[in-house]
């Protein structure tokens, strides 16, 4: 029976395109051996049908998870099964001080876009390991993060010459979770590193040993 992936989206302006951006992240899950169902209804992390899921994967902007929603998904990830947060997941639920240790980090602001230069930090690693350093145009995440709760996987120098992180994993219960910055553009979701990076990221999440090859 394949894995199942629930892929949330939704925000409270149009900035981020999840109609555009969630089909393109579906078809990335799905390649990895997920099936991915697409949802903008939240009341679903608060219903008995999440247990149906083997990942939540979130790509939400600015929306707030209801007390029995913030139930459900800590009840879910901490029970051990995966959550994975790209781009824009640091910066939605952040009323929940759960969410924002859970994901790992909270969105602060970005420059303009630019050229990100990918730096791994641990090429041991099941889901870098092997995958060649890339260089893509999208948005960089300055974000309010503490090293010490995450295993950071990746980080850039393209900003101003400062170190900036860009994904990282982290124990969450019997959980894990997995978060990657990159993502704004639709033709980041094109890019195979990229792709590689976010289809080994979720099997992980999910509980795979390592990617599949």
């Amino acid at each position: 029976m394949p894995r199942r992936a629930l892929l949330l989206g939704g925000m409270t302006t149009a900035y981020h395109q999840f109609w555009i951006n969630g089909p393109a992240l579906r078809d990335i899950l799905a390649a990895a051996g997920f099936e991915t169902f697409l949802s903008e209804d939240l009341e679903v992390l608060a219903s008995p049908s999440l247990s149906h899921y083997d990942l939540v994967v979130n790509l939400t902007t600015g929306r707030d998870l209801s007390p029995e929603g913030e139930r459900g998904l800590t009840a879910f990830v901490r029970g051990g099964r995966g959550l994975v947060g790209i781009h824009n997941a640091t910066d939605t639920f952040k009323a929940s001080a759960w969410y924002m240790a859970a994901i790992g980090a909270r969105f602060l602001t970005h420059p303009a876009q630019l050229d990100i230069a990918v730096e791994y930090t641990d090429v041991a690693h099941p889901i870098v390991a092997g995958l060649p350093a890339f260089t893509v145009k999208d948005e960089l995440y300055i974000m309010d993060w503490a090293p010490d709760n995450v295993h950071l996987l990746a980080q850039t120098h393209s900003h101003e010459g400062r170190l900036v992180p860009l994904s990282w994993v982290r124990q969450e219960g019997a959980g894990r979770v997995f978060y990657l910055s990159l993502g704004h553009n639709r033709s980041t979701y094109d890019v195979p590193e990229f792709r590689a990076w976010v289809s080994r990221g979720a099997q992980w999440a999910a509980g795979a040993a390592a990617p599949a090859s």
